[in-house]
């Protein structure tokens, strides 16, 4: 592995500080006997597990009485203060927001990329390793949990982490209903309506909502309807049943595009000419459905059977007319098999998983000529198949009564196919196979009940997603033949615990990758995001959050990150780029978040975040400017019997601040930059309703 000087000081630094730390632990062990750490399960791991037995750093959000008074709008509403994680884009929804873990992301040109994402147990990731937020609503999540870090051993294809989210729980009574609606500047508003009821042996829920905003940019407007039915049926003592439909349909979403650095200074609610000429923006229609079988035929054993099923029809606008227009139908289907086994070995406790996923991905995709927003002649039809097949096994063994070990390994085959249907410019017919191995190994040393230490190891594969094999940049159909997959190597230490009732932990991590996929775009495409390999590159970083106990209905969390990611070999046109920065991925960031909670029903919260200076292209000649964001929030719930009501109100960009929501890496023509809105409120109404 290669570390350079550089990387050597800072790293030697911070592994001081955590070592030097240790002492106070020792103390905080002597001192606080009686103090008990609730124990927090978490699932993103295949089975329920504590918090304090995972060798990986975790982020763990429930829902509160103050996630009912955000606007629903984009899923980083309910991720607040999660140190490593950056949230782009939340204004451009023919983009998607975009998530990055660690640095594993910023690169997406849309939707989700190197994360693996779950919902209620159904993956909302594709074979293909490309993840579309439009199927799940922020104001139904009930749960979230986010591990930092490569995930590859469990869930194959990604290199930043997993984000699990788990939908609103069916309430204890037989009926209830609770609608909510909203409303804010620039057009927002959205309706909303969940219900749901328990009985002996059955549960469900049912959601919908509309939303429509205009948006501040010109271009920006959206519209889409969402739905959800959830049901779970316990057909025996020892086993039960989900069955989970999930409709997604946005029949308008407009894209105004990236502005150059004048521009966004000079008008920032302008769109970009090029996009209002070839009326840029997209058009999706979704279904999804799945089911899930669990059974616990002893104590201490569980198999579970997970199925699921999607269909996507998918039109968009491009800001260009050479095959600006694409349009694919979207089948997918995939089966998960897991068995878990609680046993002693050399009579300790032990937890063996293992697993397979297989998952098959099947696009009818066209391209056509972008005749300023009306469609052209034909210029590519092909059908694209993936198929993906992942075995894993992962062992969780208390070999000391302070020390956990965990292994983990899973082996990825990838099979990409493309049948060339339009032949008159040749048959660019062809198929490639990835396929390699992940493993992990971590520890986890517990200082006491309070306290642990943990450390892991770990390779990671991850694959180019059909979008981008398929964009290619000589023009042709068939696949960009020359990129690769990337690989990485994932090493961190980690602490966490309780002092006092406040929670914090702290991270240190570093990621050597070969072969980094990187975003780019040519002038004759502008809009069209192809993709190309970096040589080498390392990612050294640090996380650190701390919450509070409530104290008279106070709690607040604070979390800062530090980002030291670079090129380590990379030659783009004879132009050496070794030791550049990444672009996208702020060097600090921190985040703030204060709640409160009156008994008379008032509730109130303030976030903070500041995001550092970052580079926008690869060469590291633009950069975007630093900013600070806030949001304040409150509001009022009153229950009267079966009756329960509630208003809010907010304000967003509570500083009036000038900043760039989202950033285009490497973009034709200088258009890196999407401005965000400036200050602007929103509020609404809820009601519940519990009859029976």
């Amino acid at each position: 592995m290669k570390w350079n000087s550089h990387a050597s000081a800072k790293a030697f630094i911070f592994i001081a500080l955590v070592l030097t730390a240790l002492p106070v632990f020792a103390q905080v062990q002597k001192k606080q006997q009686t103090i008990m750490l609730e124990p927090v399960n978490v699932t993103a791991t295949r089975s329920e597990r504590s918090n304090q037995e995972i060798p990986h750093a975790i982020s763990q959000f429930d829902r509160y009485p103050q996630q009912q008074f955000q606007p629903g709008v984009t899923i980083d509403e309910f991720a607040r203060s999660t140190p490593g994680v950056f949230f782009q884009n939340q204004n451009n929804f023919a983009q998607d927001l975009r998530i990055s873990i660690r640095g594993f992301g910023a690169r997406s040109a849309f939707g989700v990329r190197g994360i693996q994402m779950y919902v209620d147990g159904i993956p909302q990731t594709l074979p293909d390793g490309q993840t579309q937020l439009d199927s799940i609503d922020p104001s139904l999540i009930d749960r979230m949990e986010i591990v930092r870090g490569p995930m590859a051993s469990l869930y194959g294809n990604a290199s930043g982490g997993l984000i699990s989210i788990s939908t609103r729980k069916a309430p204890q009574e037989r009926f209830m209903a609770s609608p909510r609606q909203v409303f804010g500047q620039y057009g927002l508003f959205k309706s909303e309506l969940f219900a749901g009821g328990s009985y002996d042996q059955f549960d469900y829920t049912l959601f919908g909502s509309h939303l429509q905003q205009n948006g501040w940019r010109d271009h920006s407007n959206v519209q889409n309807y969402f739905s959800q039915a959830r049901m779970n049926f316990k057909v025996g003592n020892d086993s039960d049943l989900m069955l989970i439909f999930r409709k997604f349909y946005s029949p308008e979403s407009k894209d105004p595009g990236g502005l150059t650095r004048e521009q966004a200074r000079n008008d920032p609610g302008r769109a970009s000419s090029r996009n209002i000429q070839f009326n840029a923006g997209e058009e999706v229609n979704q279904e999804q459905m799945g089911i899930r079988f669990r059974k616990r035929p002893t104590a201490n054993q569980e198999l579970s059977v997970t199925a699921h099923m999607l269909h996507r029809d998918f039109q968009n606008r491009l800001p260009f007319f050479d095959g600006g227009q694409v349009r694919f139908d979207r089948l997918v289907g995939g089966v998960a098999v897991q068995y878990r086994h609680d046993h002693r070995l050399f009579d300790r406790p032990n937890r063996l998983i293992i697993g397979l996923d297989y998952g098959i991905q099947n696009d009818d995709r066209q391209r056509f000529d972008n005749n300023d927003g009306k469609r052209g002649a034909l210029t590519l039809n092909q059908i694209e198949r993936v198929q993906n097949v992942g075995p894993f096994l992962r062992n969780e063994w208390r070999m000391h009564d302070k020390l956990d070990l965990v292994i983990g390994g899973r082996w990825d085959w990838l099979h990409f196919q493309a049948k060339d249907a339009y032949l008159s410019d040749g048959d660019q017919s062809g198929d490639k196979t990835f396929s390699q191995g992940s493993g992990t190994a971590g520890l986890v040393y517990h200082l006491n009940q309070q306290h642990q230490i943990y450390t892991n190891i770990a390779t990671i594969f991850e694959t180019p997603t059909s979008t981008e094999l398929i964009n290619n940049p000589t023009g042709r159909g068939g696949f960009n033949t020359g990129l690769k997959p990337q690989t990485s190597l994932s090493q961190e230490l980690g602490v966490r615990g309780l002092i006092k009732e406040f929670q914090y932990e702290s991270a240190l991590f570093y990621i050597y990758s070969w072969d980094e996929i990187l975003p780019f775009e040519l002038p004759e495409a502008p809009g069209r995001a192809f993709f190309r390999n970096a040589g080498e590159s390392s990612r050294l970083g640090v996380e650190t959050r701390m919450a509070t106990p409530e104290w008279h209905g106070l709690r607040g969390e604070a979390s800062y990150s530090y980002s030291d990611f670079r090129f380590e070999k990379y030659t783009i046109d004879n132009a050496n780029l070794k030791n550049n920065v990444f672009p996208g991925i702020p060097e600090h960031r921190w985040e703030g978040l204060l709640r409160y909670a009156h008994p008379f029903g008032f509730y109130g919260q303030f976030h903070v975040q500041h995001v550092g200076t970052f580079f926008v292209d690869d060469s590291n000649s633009i950069t975007n400017n630093a900013y600070t964001l806030g949001q304040l929030l409150f509001g009022w719930e009153k229950r009267f019997s079966w009756l329960e009501g509630g208003i809010f109100a907010g304000i967003n960009n509570l500083f009036d601040e000038r900043y760039n929501a989202n950033t285009r890496i490497n973009a034709a023509f200088g258009r890196y930059f999407e401005p965000g809105a400036p200050i602007n409120i929103f509020g609404g109404i809820r009601i519940r309703i519990t009859p029976f």
